[in-house]
């Protein structure tokens, strides 16, 4: 039995040191690691790493993270911010869980009904619902979902088409 205690204590030091190493690699980079005068934190040697490590910080270490390393940016550069990382642009986290044939359907939407009245508006998304029921069927939208490469073309210039089809319909 003494033994099993062994392992479990070492398995428990193991996961301590990990999350140790990890979460001070991300604290180093974020607050103490120098910035690049000419690259700002794009010069930094552990930006890539803390990007990925930053990105699956609970919010509010990440907000702290992003504040702290662009404040410590805009000390170095004067004022000045270069683009911030990716796990610290706005919305970061926030995008909407879709599938493949949604997105695409909501961007093709979107582009068509851009410029019109509510009423217009809700008359393209009703045809285009109408047009695509009759253009693809459930089965290849799931291919799409799947990234099946042999629907995917059919499917994507099926929304496209018909999204510039209803607009014109309904528009005049």
């Amino acid at each position: 039995m003494a033994g099993v205690g062994k392992v479990v204590q070492i398995g428990a030091m193991m996961a301590v040191a990990f999350v140790g190493l990890v979460g001070g690699k991300w604290y180093y980079t974020a607050a103490m690691e120098k910035i690049d005068l000419r690259q700002g934190v794009y010069g930094m040697d552990g930006l890539e790493i803390w990007i990925d490590l930053n990105a699956r910080m609970p919010a509010a270490l990440r907000a702290w993270g992003c504040e702290t390393l662009r404040a410590r940016e805009r000390e170095v550069l004067g004022g000045q911010n270069s683009l911030p990382p990716y796990s610290c642009q706005p919305g970061f986290g926030q995008m909407e869980d879709k599938t493949a044939y949604q997105s695409a359907a909501d961007a093709n939407l979107a582009q068509a009904v851009a410029g019109l009245d509510a009423a217009k508006a809700a008359a393209v998304k009703a045809c285009f619902e109408a047009k695509m029921a009759a253009a693809v069927t459930p089965e290849e939208i799931q291919g799409m979902n799947d990234f099946d490469q042999a629907v995917m073309s059919k499917v994507v210039i099926a929304i496209s088409d018909n999204a510039r089809a209803c607009k014109v319909e309904v528009s005049g």
